[in-house]
Parts: structure tokens; C-alpha cells; sequence
């Protein structure tokens, strides 16, 4: 089979981007695939963080041409008769934003005009975490145009039927995180970060949904009971001052390691090796991507139950689920988690589940997208 995939890849970072770049190489062994990514993804003043690239990312052994500008249409109508002239037949667009809308509803009209092509969405979240007027009728105008949709969690597929869209979803769970380093011994990731005894992770690019400020606050109550640091990893979009702020009134600031920057693929195990659990108190969420790197690692996951996040962590096996917005459940369940010594049978769990659904299932799924002939 021909088959186009459309979103970022790299030099753009981001999980999106990696998660592209696995697929397209799973994807290869059986298929002939082309990959159409941004010439320009952000325009500066709307993109929050320092940079949209990571010049360190590895290439793919099949070019991703650069074609795609999210605000000149001029290039949603070259790149269309682009996928025309590869001919493929499918087209698989990454959705998940509507700022993309625009861009991406035109992108599929123009595509379907070649009654051969199936046009088909992996929607990473139907709908953003910050809702904003107009999101509903733009996500819809991109996405009816679909003939299938691929959704990481029934709470994104439940989004889809909300829009009034139906037709052939097919709901996955995310594989296991890959191209982000080989596993390191723990002691040694600890080392070298300077850190020692226990460790919570909580990584990702920091927004207001994803609940930092509990997590701090959590922190004060664990640590009547356990010691440990917590690590937070990732560039901070919103919040920063305020997280400060907390973890010197509560006297934490000892406590609180902070690493505000985007970690470039190579460096991800080192930070997830060195924790004992992740942690993930999100207010809001349709599923993920830190779930799928904690589990490629091996390292169990306490949540709050928000969206998709109950599906992805399996309450009891593979972590912990607590109710969101409450930093007194939060702490106790990490306090659980040391106090009953949770962590070796939550890793075991984790790597019989990682054999359940790996990246070769994951293009499958993808392949099932294709329309009957």
C-alpha cells in the first residue's frame, strides 16, 4: 500500500513529531511511504516556548518534504497536489489542535477530490486541554472530511461522536514509547543527576492543566511520611512564578529540582531512569504521552481519573488513580506507593503489558484505516 502521512516531523520536537517518525519506520517494512511535514508549523509570536526545532534530531531514511504552512494556504493547495502526485492510497493526517483547523480541513477537501484516496485522522486529542471559543466548529470543519478516525482513548472517541462525526473509529491504546535512549541502571541515572533516594518524575511541557501546583502541594504531605525529590522536567509554557512561589512558602524548595528546558530525545531515559514513579495530576486529559515513555521505561504511573487516563493506567497493576484536585489523595497514594513497596510488581506488570500492543500492532491499526477497495 501508498501510504502519506502528514504532520511534524523532524527537526520539529515534541512527541508528535517522534511519534510520526516511529510510525513512518514501523510503517516502512511493508509499505511505501511518504512523509509531508511543516515548512513552518507556529508562527513565532503564537508558539510559547524558546524553540519549535531540535537540530539534534535524527533524521529519516526517507525525506520528510517540508511543505505545509498552517497559515499560507498557498502552500495547503501545493501540498494537495502533492499527495496527488504521489498517488497514494491513504492519506493519514496527525490532528491536534484546532489552530490547525484551517489548514488541515482545507488539506483533506482538496485531497478528497481523488475519489481513490482514503483520507483518515490519527487525533491525538479531538479536542485541546484549553478550550477556546470556536474550538468545536473548527475541530469539526477539519475533521468530517475524514472517512476514519484513529483515537487513543474512548474518551476521545466519545469527543468524535460529540461533533456529530461517525463512521469507522478505531480506538487504540498508544504503544510504548520508542526512540528515546537505551534503559540505564538507576543508580547510575541518579548519580548522574546528583540525586539520591526516592524520586518522583513529572515531565512534559508545563501548562496550567497539568496540575503542577497540586503536585507541590502534594509533595508537603508526603514528605511527613517519605522522603524523596521531586524532579520536574520540561519547559515551562505557564505557571513557572507561581510553582516557585509555592515550593518556598511550603519550604520545599530543597525538594524541588526543576530542569525548565526541552529534553532532546537522547536525554529522556536518563530522567525516567532515575525516578521511582511518575507522576501525572492532570485536571484535565483525553489520554497522554508520558504514560507511553513511563511504560517503555518501565516506570509505574500515578494519575488523576480525567479522560483517557484511567484507560492507559491500569489502577492497582501498573499504578495508581486518585480523583483530581485533591493534593491529599494525590499524596497518599505516593506515600502508598513507597509505604507497600509497589514499585517491582507495577514494573513487572508494565512489561507484560508492553507485549500486549507494540508499534508492529500500532501500524496495523493504521493499515485497518484503508477503505475496501
Amino acid at each position: 500500500m501508498k501510504i502519506c502521512l502528514i504532520g511534524p516531523a523532524p527537526p520539529f520536537r515534541g512527541g508528535i513529531a517522534n511519534y510520526n517518525t516511529q510510525l513512518a519506520l514501523e510503517l516502512l517494512h511493508h509499505h511505501e511511504v511518504s512523509l509531508i511535514s511543516f515548512s513552518r508549523q507556529y508562527p513565532a509570536l503564537l508558539f510559547p516556548g524558546r524553540t519549535q526545532l531540535d537540530p539534534r534530531s535524527p533524521s529519516l531514511t526517507l525525506g520528510a518534504e517540508p511543505l505545509l504552512d498552517s497559515i499560507d494556504p498557498r502552500t495547503w493547495v501545493r501540498t494537495a497536489r502533492r499527495i496527488a502526485d504521489l498517488s497514494p492510497d491513504l492519506v493519514v493526517i496527525h490532528w491536534w489542535h484546532p489552530f490547525f483547523g484551517p489548514a488541515v480541513g482545507a488539506l483533506a477537501r482538496l485531497a478528497k477530490r481523488h475519489r481513490h484516496i482514503t483520507c483518515a485522522f490519527i487525533c491525538h486529542n479531538v479536542v485541546p486541554h484549553e478550550p477556546f471559543p470556536a474550538m468545536r466548529p473548527i475541530t469539526r470543519f477539519a475533521l468530517c472530511r475524514g472517512d476514519a478516525w484513529l483515537v487513543h482513548s474512548t474518551a476521545d472517541r466519545r469527543e468524535l461522536e460529540s461533533l456529530r462525526i461517525h463512521g469507522r473509529i478505531v480506538v487504540t491504546p498508544p504503544p510504548p514509547a520508542r526512540g528515546f535512549g537505551a534503559p540505564i541502571d538507576k543508580a547510575d541515572a541518579k548519580s548522574r543527576l546528583g540525586l539520591s533516594g526516592n524520586v518522583l518524575l513529572f515531565f512534559g511541557l508545563i501548562r496550567r492543566y497539568k496540575g503542577l501546583p497540586l503536585l507541590i502541594e502534594a509533595l508537603s504531605r508526603v514528605l511527613q511520611t517519605i522522603d524523596c525529590t521531586l524532579l520536574v522536567v520540561g519547559e515551562f509554557y505557564q505557571d513557572k512564578s507561581k510553582c516557585l512561589k509555592l515550593s518556598r512558602s511550603l519550604g520545599l524548595a530543597s525538594k524541588v529540582r526543576i530542569v525548565d528546558r526541552f529534553i532532546p530525545n537522547e536525554e529522556v531515559s536518563l530522567y525516567f531512569c532515575a525516578a521511582d514513579l511518575v507522576v501525572l495530576p492532570y485536571e484535565s486529559a483525553t489520554q497522554s504521552g508520558i504514560v507511553p515513555i513511563a511504560y517503555a521505561f518501565e516506570r509505574p504511573v500515578v494519575a488523576t481519573r480525567v479522560g483517557g487516563l484511567p484507560e492507559a493506567v491500569r489502577d492497582g497493576e501498573t499504578g495508581l488513580l486518585v480523583e483530581p484536585g485533591n493534593a491529599a489523595a494525590l499524596a497518599e497514594a505516593i506515600v502508598r506507593f513507597y509505604r507497600d513497596r509497589l514499585e517491582e510488581p507495577f514494573s513487572r506488570q508494565i512489561a507484560r503489558r508492553r507485549a500486549d500492543f507494540c508499534w508492529r500492532d500500532m501500524a496495523r491499526a493504521v493499515e485497518s484505516l484503508r477503505a475496501a477497495p
